[in-house]
């Protein structure tokens, strides 16, 4: 069967498609988006779908890349989610897709995308890929059928740390510098690459701001953490402009005395989840406050 050339359209990857005409397929449901990775299949039809701001993946890659015979593992990824499961209407000769020929579609999408086939079989792909600052990561396939497919199936995450919506309170603060004598913060923001405070990071600055004012003659380092990308002296500066930054926020704003906090940054160099995913590098940037 012949096929037309793979595309990039409006952001997302085209699967390749039959040129054989379609049958008119049913409308869309109203309540699915678009795909934010693939354009449609041949005569697919957004049937079913589901959204979530916050979800984990379970997926499956080749123990070595590239390697089908090396075996599979399973991974974990957490992010924005999005699921689908949409009817493929028949072609104008009434045949659906083979199972391979999904199976190979979404293969060379991902691979024309830049993107990684984590592994491959029985007409599904999972992968990884990049779109912009994105990093996807999902499965794709057929949803339905024997050697034939008559449904769809897309599983896909856009990997991102959770929204910290909940604050550390300075009774928590509290708690943790005395079990520990520091205290980890997931709710301070910054922009991209750079040490400029989120308007986000407004609430746990006043919580951090209430534990020092209550403890008035405690003197803490502020660390900042940064994930593995990019080079090691890059990331020990920003991981130090970052601390700086906390601390004239804690001065200017609330009223800290500066001789009580000192900036420090180790960069990538205390993780405490693998950088091998941004899952893992999400937990690794974060500021923490240690007594001194």
């Amino acid at each position: 069967m012949k096929h037309v050339k793979s595309l990039m359209l409006s952001g997302t990857l085209s699967v390749l498609v039959s040129v054989a005409a379609l049958a008119q397929s049913p409308k869309d449901n109203p309540k699915c988006e678009a795909n934010p990775v693939f354009n449609r299949f041949a005569g697919e039809v957004l049937s079913n779908c589901e959204r979530a701001r916050f979800k984990d993946l379970d997926l499956w890659r080749w123990k070595a890349t590239n390697d089908p015979k090396s075996g599979i593992a399973s991974l974990k990824v957490e992010g924005e989610y999005w699921y689908y499961f949409d009817d493929i209407a028949r072609d104008a000769k009434g045949l659906h897709p083979g199972k391979l020929e999904v199976q190979r579609n979404f293969e060379n999408a991902v691979r024309q995308g830049k993107g990684e086939v984590l592994s491959s079989g029985s007409g599904k792909v999972y992968y990884r890929l990049r779109k912009g600052n994105d990093e996807f990561w999902g499965e794709a396939g057929c949803g339905r059928g024997g050697d034939d497919c008559s449904a769809i199936m897309h599983k896909i995450v856009r990997v991102a740390a959770m929204e910290q919506s909940v604050v550390v309170s300075a009774e928590q603060i509290a708690k943790a510098m005395g079990d520990e004598g520091k205290v980890v913060f997931y709710g301070i923001y910054f922009d991209t690459d750079k040490a400029t405070l989120k308007a986000e990071s407004a609430p746990t600055l006043v919580e951090m701001a209430k534990w020092l004012t209550t403890n008035a003659g405690a003197k803490v380092f502020i660390v900042g953490h940064t994930d593995m990308q990019g080079a090691l002296e890059r990331n020990q500066k920003l991981s130090r402009d970052r601390a700086a930054a906390v601390i004239a926020a804690l001065v200017k704003e609330h009223g800290i005395k500066a001789d009580r906090m000192v900036a420090d940054g180790v960069g990538p160099l205390a993780p405490v989840a693998s950088n091998a995913d941004e899952t893992g590098r999400a937990k690794n940037r974060r500021v923490e406050m240690v007594l001194r």
